[in-house]
Formats: C-alpha cells, structure tokens, sequence
C-alpha cells in the first residue's frame, strides 16, 4: 500500500502543476502558450499513466480467485468497499468497480448530470472538467472524462435495455488488458477439464495422478465511440440535456454492445457468439424450404446444448421468426391435436419451456443465427472504469447543432475454446445456432 500512497502523492503535485498552468494562462487571456501547452500534456500524460498504475496495483493487491465456485465468508459493507475486486459481484457499476451498491461515487464538484452536460456544452474552460479527467485518468482518446456519478447513471441506465451483459460474467478492467482463467474442457472421453480423471481404488492401491491444464482468455478493452447531436436552440430554450442527450448515449450505447456481443468479428470489437470457436451451427432438414424454421430444427437445436448450460440457456431470435413460432406444434395422438412449442405467459415468451428474447440484432430469418440457443453465463464481458465525453459544433454549425461523442472500453469473447467432446454422444456447447436457409 506504501508504493499506491507515493503514487497518489506524486499524481496530486501534477494535478497542482497543471492547475498553476491553466490559472497563468487565464490570467494572460485565456490561452496555452505553445510551451505551456506543451507542459501541460506532459504533466496530464504522467496523470494517466499514474493512473494506471493504480488501479493495476489495487487489482494485484487481492490474490487470485480460486476457479471452481466455494462458498465466500460474509463480509461487512465496509469491509467489501475497500476490497478491490475483479470479478463483478453485479452487473451494475458500482458492483462491477466497489463491489459494494450504495458506495458514494465522485460528481467532480457537479451539482447534477445537467449542469455537468451545460458546462461542457458552453466550452468555456471549467476547472471541475479538467480536474474529472485527470483523476479519472482517461486514455490517448480525448475528451472529458464524466464523473463516476454519472458514468454510473449511463451504464446502469444502458444494462436495463441490454440482453447480453445481464446475463454474462463480467469482469472489471484494472488495465487495457486482462486475463480471465478457464479450464481446458473440450475433450471428456478420457477426462474433465483437460486432465481431471476419476478412478474407483481398492485399499490400498495407488490412483494415477493427472493435473488439470488451466487456460487464459485475453480481453483487451477496445474502444466503442457513440455519436449523437443536440439542438442548441432547444437548449437554449431550457430542455434538460438528460432528457436530449442523455437517454440517446444510454440506448446507444446499450445497442451497439449488444450488437457486437452477438455479432462482432473480434478485429477492433468483441468476439460475437456466432463467431464464437465453440458454436455449433446445426444443420437444416433435408429439402427445407428456404427462410423456415420446423420443430426438428429446435429439438436438434436443444439437443446439441451442453447440460450442464441448461439452467441458464435462453433463445435469442430475430423478430421476423415469430410466424415461423406461432405456427409451430407438435401433434399428440392419431386424432391429431395440436400442442404449441411457442407459449407466451405474463408477458414471458418461452421455446421448449425456455425464455425467448427478441432481438433485432439477430440476423433475419433465414441466415445463420436467426435463432440461437445460448447459457450467455459462459460468455466474457471486461469493462473499463472510465467514460469520456467530447463535443464539437463544426459537423451541425449550419444547422445550429452540436456533435457529442462518447467513448467507452469493453471487450468480450466466450470462454470455450472449442465444442465439447462428451463421454458418450457428439459434440455439445454453450451455443448453438440453426444454419442459413
């Protein structure tokens, strides 16, 4: 703890050295000397970097997680605050980062998330702006950094209209990068988990001893940039910028993390489940008619599920399946009654007595992954602290707008390297999609 104390020290005289700059060049004006400007980006690039090493050492600081799930001691909610965590004990921010739900998070000195989008809308210089950066220790990307509070607001808001990271294991990211374990399972003809072997012993005869082989997933924090824009007449007008500007990050940025949770190519982006390497495309009926799905392509869906998936499995489809669903039964008895395999209770669609969510970020009906059976559990979500936020009039100076982009760092991949090679039967996985048709 001594090294984090000498690096909070060091980063507080730069935040004073950077603050004296900004307060001379008031004086004078307004404006960075080229020097001063300079100074200044030498002291905040030592910030970030300073940043870093903290929060890499506060994550070192707690020993690694043991990878098969035990029972954890209760804690009080002041011990938790104070443990770094890098496991998520929830999907919410403060969860992710605390690990504790009512810790108090930094507003920078700003009264509301609307003051705080009004001071960056002026573009007047503004202390509280470069002070949020600077301790938040945003990356080369630009930008201000949003305070905790409403980065906190943002992505909460965000997780309420997201399919995949409620239901994945997210990890909190201490640094560009980080390393989630997993064990090596693909082939259990012989044993588990790459090497775990079970042997009945008579008294006193010797077991073969066998170690399990651990394997590392990477995510590395890419950088996902949501535009949008806001009418200055409107603002001036008096609208709330969390009414205008707030809700349109939040849906963006829940959408397109969806979209590339599902789809993404891994290149620049998360690793999507239908270019997952452990996904299994099952095959269509002889003759099948094109852009159809029949009951045999469910069961034979189903069938390929891993069993050990199938408590938390849930069906992912694309909207424009649901006449293919609806018509969907199966016949009961030789005077042909028809029982649904599509029900839908108290708002609540099920497939196979298994939740259905509807999606447009599905391919449509007819492609690969129109309908997907997936345990998301065993997909990787890593989520870095920081949130920044930019503005610019000159994309809507004719039209009386300004631009907003907000930039944030997440990386996902599921955590099977390959299908399931069971004791008896084919292969199975934690997803499965039907092929194009």
């Amino acid at each position: 703890m001594r090294f984090i104390a000498d690096l909070v020290h060091e980063k507080k005289q730069l935040v004073k050295k950077a603050e004296a700059i900004l307060q001379e060049a008031e004086k004078a004006g307004g404006s960075l000397t080229n020097e001063q400007e300079r100074q200044f980006n030498r002291y905040t690039d030592k910030i970030k970097s300073i940043n870093e090493s903290i929060d890499e050492e506060l994550l070192n600081i707690r020993t690694s997680e043991p990878i098969l799930i035990t029972p954890q001691k209760a804690v009080s909610p002041i011990e938790e605050s104070k443990t770094p965590v890098t496991k998520a004990v929830s999907k919410s921010f403060r969860g992710m980062f605390y690990g504790n739900e009512t810790v108090s998070l930094s507003n920078n000195g700003f009264h509301s998330m609307d003051e705080f989008l009004r001071t960056l809308h002026s573009g007047r210089a503004d202390n509280r702006l470069i002070n949020a950066s600077m301790v938040e220790g945003i990356p080369e990307f630009g930008g201000y950094s949003v305070p905790e509070e409403y980065g906190a607001f943002l992505m909460d808001k965000s997780l309420e209209n997201e399919i995949i990271r409620p239901r994945a294991t997210v990890w909190a990211m201490g640094s560009e990068t980080k390393k989630v374990p997993a064990f090596d399972g693909a082939d259990r003809t012989n044993n588990l988990f790459g090497g775990i072997s079970g042997e009945w012993l008579e008294e006193g005869q010797t077991g073969t001893r066998k170690t399990a082989k651990l394997r590392l997933i990477q995510l590395k924090a890419k950088k996902l940039a949501c535009f949008s824009q806001a009418s200055n007449e409107l603002i001036a007008d008096g609208m709330s910028f969390e009414e205008m500007l707030a809700g349109a990050l939040i849906k963006g940025l829940g959408w397109y993390m969806d979209y590339a949770f599902i789809n993404g190519t891994g290149e620049g982006q998360p690793l999507g489940i239908l270019n997952d390497p452990a996904l299994i495309t099952v095959t269509k009926e002889t003759n099948q008619t094109a852009a159809t799905i029949n009951y045999s392509n469910v069961v034979n869906m189903f069938a390929r599920l891993a069993p050990s998936c199938f408590t938390n499995a849930v069906w992912l489809a694309n909207p424009s399946v649901i006449p293919q669903l609806l018509t969907m039964t199966i016949t009961i008895g030789t005077g042909g009654a028809q029982i649904p395999v599509f029900k839908e209770e108290a708002s609540r669609f099920t497939l196979l007595g298994k939740e259905i969510i509807f999606t447009e970020k599905c391919p449509a009906l007819g492609s690969k992954g129109d309908l997907i059976l997936a345990d998301l559990s065993q997909y990787a979500i890593g989520m870095r602290k920081e949130i920044a936020l930019d503005r610019s009039n000159v994309p809507g100076w004719m039209e009386d707008m300004t631009d907003y982009r907000v930039i944030v760092r997440v990386d996902g991949q599921g955590t099977w390297d390959k299908p399931v090679k069971p004791k008896n039967g084919t292969t199975l996985s934690w997803v499965v999609a039907l092929e194009a048709r």
